[in-house]
């Protein structure tokens, strides 16, 4: 089994955070070189990370990769939290681009406004929410989380008392650390 992805992407972070202590090769990729490219091509029509190659099965995008290694089928109200925790990183990633690209560095396009907007909203959604354990919806959003504060996309502390506990809670959890980016 091999997984293909960026250390530092969120997305593929999810992915092996759930792999934990599973028998698997990590591919990693530089996504914006074109050695890069032409290898999540040859997998992903999207071209985007993480894809698993499992034998014959070839999987991109962590919601499916996360329900194939699922040990029973992922209930829609997880789904619709899953999905959200996915818009954010979404809008995230969309800004940390149109940023490092010098497309809008001060986020003043209309499009950069409601990728913030977005953000803003789905982290207010979260904020109400009550953390009790950390499986699949939680280390998503740890994920994210610790990504915008790595790539420094969003303050997402200010005003998010509950997320920050959450966040500090599990920053030392063995697979958050043996996955972080920054090493």
């Amino acid at each position: 089994m091999e997984l293909i992805g960026s250390i530092a992407s969120p997305y593929v972070r999810r992915i092996r955070i759930m792999l934990g202590d599973l028998e698997y090769k990590f591919n990693t990729v530089e996504v914006f070189s074109k050695k890069g490219q032409k290898l999540i091509g040859k997998y992903s029509p999207t071209k985007r990370v993480p894809i698993l190659v499992d034998e014959k099965r070839v999987l991109w995008d962590s919601l499916l990769i996360a329900e194939y290694f699922s040990d029973e089928p992922i209930d829609l109200i997880s789904k619709k939290e899953l999905v959200l925790i996915n818009e954010m990183t979404d809008a995230g990633i969309q800004l940390f681009q149109l940023r490092k690209f010098e497309l809008d560095l001060n986020d003043n396009s209309v499009f950069s406004k409601n990728n913030l907007d977005r953000i803003k909203n789905v982290l207010e959604h979260f904020e109400k929410r009550e953390f009790k354990y950390f499986y699949m919806i939680e280390e998503w959003l740890f994920c994210t989380l610790d990504w915008f504060s790595f790539r420094e996309v969003y303050d997402w502390r200010a005003g998010h008392p509950n997320l920050v506990k959450f966040y500090e809670t599990h920053l030392n959890d063995e697979y958050i650390k043996k996955t972080d980016p920054r090493l």
